[in-house]
C-alpha cells in the first residue's frame, strides 16, 4: 500500500481542476492506498457541503460525489489554517472528516508520500 497525498489549492474558480483532483484521490482509495487530502487557498472553501453540492463537471463528475465517497473510505481531508482562517473558516465549520492542520503537517506528509498537486 502506497502513500498518496492530494495537495489542493483550487476552489470555486476552477471546478474542473477540484473535481479531477479528487476523483483521482477517490481512485487511489479505491485500490486500497492510504490517501490524504489537503486543502490549502481557495480550495477550503470545499469544506462547505452546499457549496460543492452545486459543481458538476462537464463530464458530468459532481465533486459532492468525490468528496462524499472519500470521507465514506475515511480518507482524511486536511484544512489549511491560515488559509482557512482568511476566509473567515472555523473549526465548528467543519463537516466530519475534515480537520485544521498547518503547512508544518503537509511537509511532514509529503516526506513520506507521493504527492499530486492541484
Amino acid at each position: 500500500m502506497t502513500k498518496f497525498l492530494f495537495v489542493l489549492s483550487r476552489g470555486p474558480e476552477d471546478t474542473t481542476r477540484s473535481v479531477r483532483a479528487l476523483f483521482l484521490a477517490k481512485v487511489a482509495a479505491n485500490k486500497g492506498h492510504d490517501v490524504t487530502v489537503f486543502l490549502l487557498d481557495e480550495a477550503v472553501y470545499w469544506v462547505n457541503l452546499g457549496m460543492a453540492e452545486k459543481v458538476r463537471i462537464p463530464t458530468g463528475d459532481a465533486l459532492i460525489d468525490q468528496i462524499n465517497e472519500l470521507r465514506s473510505k475515511n480518507v482524511k481531508f486536511l484544512v489549511c489554517k491560515p488559509c482557512a482562517e482568511a476566509r473567515l473558516i472555523g473549526e465548528d465549520d467543519l463537516p466530519a472528516g475534515f480537520e485544521i492542520s498547518t503547512a508544518a503537517v503537509l511537509i511532514d506528509m509529503a516526506v513520506e508520500a507521493k504527492v499530486f498537486s492541484f
